[in-house]
């Protein structure tokens, strides 16, 4: 265990260009997020928009650190470093779809998380390089701690009376759940892929993985956003793990029937 987290603090850094793409990439986020309640025309209010933006930016790039941060712990576990790097088009396609819908559309194509084998890390592993499986493992840590995010912040949201902030954060990190297991290629030039979201990497490894997590995620946000509170929050996961488990399950039976 020693040896794993002076692994840890031996690798686990956020470069500054990381650190620099992961604030882009939250503040065209959190622009997409904040321009509806900027007002239009005459009503137009230019400090609370300022101020709504500043606060989603902060939400967004607190989200997506926690996010990283928790696929490089489980990329040094395996061996890897995991760098972040932002989709520049779809930074500039989150912008654009804010204006084009008048803010009523908030979606984002995130970055994704590259990894390379740390030889000394590798050392007695079996298959030395890079494997479906182990990127796998990574991309699964990106969405369950959105996931984790709720399920922390959502007790402490009904204990404090409903706090608008807390349910903003809570807002957005289901968005970033969905958005993140979306099966998306990275292509920043044409005829070129450099990685993809995490959906992708579930989708690459197992396409039976995929649907479970999937389905998860995108029932456990519906459920969440429909509750009128968020007390027994666990169970609301819990039933969307088992309607995850039931879907995959029949999809994997599907498969098998047509193969």
């Amino acid at each position: 265990m020693y040896g794993y987290w002076f692994s840890v603090r031996e690798h686990f850094n956020f470069s500054r260009s990381e650190i620099s793409q992961l604030f882009w990439t939250s503040l065209a986020f959190g622009f997409a997020l904040s321009f509806r309640k900027w007002g239009s025309g005459e009503s137009v209010d230019f400090t609370v928009g300022i101020l709504n933006l500043f606060f989603a930016t902060i939400a967004v790039l607190l989200s997506l650190y926690i996010h990283v941060s928790l696929q490089k712990l489980v990329a040094i576990k395996l061996g890897y470093k995991a760098t972040y790097s932002y989709w520049l088009n779809g930074v500039l396609f989150t912008i654009f779809l804010a204006f084009l819908s008048f803010g009523y559309v908030a979606f984002l194509l995130p970055g994704s998380v590259m990894i390379e084998h740390i030889p000394k890390l590798r050392l007695g592993k079996f298959r030395y390089g890079i494997n479906l499986k182990d990127i796998a493992r990574v991309a699964l840590a990106g969405p369950l701690s959105h996931i984790l995010i709720v399920l922390i912040v959502g007790p402490i949201f009904f204990m404090t009376g409903r706090e608008e902030n807390l349910l903003s954060l809570i807002i957005i990190n289901l968005l970033l759940a969905i958005y993140s297991t979306l099966p998306i290629p990275k292509i920043d030039t044409p005829s070129k892929m450099e990685g993809g979201s995490d959906g992708l990497g579930l989708f690459y490894y197992s396409r039976t993985l995929f649907v479970l997590v999937f389905v998860t995620v995108v029932v456990f946000a519906a459920l969440v956003f429909s509750s009128a509170t968020l007390i027994g929050i666990g169970w609301l996961f819990l039933i969307s793990f088992i309607i995850g488990c039931i879907i995959s399950l029949l999809y994997s039976i599907w498969i098998e029937q047509k193969n």
